[in-house]
């Protein structure tokens, strides 16, 4: 199975940081490799810059993790240490255990998906939702995404879900319910589409969903696309987060 580390960080410290004294939010900034510092001066929004400085910051940390095999995960794991996936990173954590050596530089694919350069057998990818920022590091092409925290339109489900998964969502009339088989579906097609570099609008329709009769979890509905990809879905402050992997590189 393929391996992978997936983590997770509270953005808040740098945000209270950016809006107060500055000294944590100073002290990051200075970490990150050049060109990401460029692109959070170039963001005028305080909440965008620091997700970039979050990104760059949590990005680092687990991409030493996973080489260190410190802290790792596979989705056959049925060990604590799987199951409590994605693992919290502080942001003063990761400023502490900053290593300018695993600054991979990256670049962006044909459709922005972005990966390290020079390092084809390592893949990587970020999400953000709130005050949270995720981050997969897997041996294979991977994606993932995080929601939640917000309404959810039925209209959204009804134009880009498949029939079994708009009837999923319905079968129940628990809006909690509803709203948490939203997301949980949202997610995956996200990341689904991240691991493939095509795109959500290529995506969307390419791959269906239904309850795995085996878990509590998803799976995905067409078996040839189930022999190609792996799913990790886990819950975290009330967010859902969905990770796909590829078995093998495009």
């Amino acid at each position: 199975m393929t391996q992978f580390l997936i983590s997770i960080m509270d953005i808040t410290p740098l945000s209270d940081s950016l809006s107060g004294d500055k000294a944590l939010y100073d002290k990051a900034f200075k970490l990150v490799p050049g060109y990401r510092q460029q692109k959070i001066c170039n963001l005028k929004n305080d909440a965008a810059k620091c997700r970039s400085l979050a990104a760059g910051l949590l990005l680092n940390y687990t991409t030493r993790a996973f080489i260190s095999s410190s802290v790792t995960g596979s989705l056959a794991d049925n060990t604590p240490l799987a199951k409590k996936l994605p693992f919290p990173v502080t942001v003063s954590d990761a400023a502490s255990a900053y290593m300018q050596e695993y600054d991979y530089e990256t670049a962006c694919g044909a459709n922005g998906k972005p990966y390290f350069k020079g390092h084809a057998d390592l893949h990587f990818n970020l999400s953000h939702s709130g005050n949270f920022a995720v981050c997969i590091i897997a041996g294979t092409p991977c994606g993932i995404d995080i929601e939640g925290n917000r309404p959810f339109k039925p209209s959204v489900a009804k134009r880009f879900f498949s029939e079994t998964e708009y009837h999923w969502i319905y079968d129940t009339e628990n809006v909690s319910v509803q709203a948490e088989r939203f997301f949980r579906l949202w997610t995956l097609k996200e990341a689904y589409a991240k691991a493939t570099g095509n795109g959500i609008a290529a995506e969307i329709y390419a791959a269906s969903y239904i309850p795995d009769t085996d878990s509590d979890g998803l799976c995905f509905a067409d078996s040839e696309t189930a022999a190609h990809f792996q799913i990790k879905e886990a819950e975290y402050n009330g967010l859902r987060i969905a990770a796909v992997l590829s078995d093998s590189a495009f």
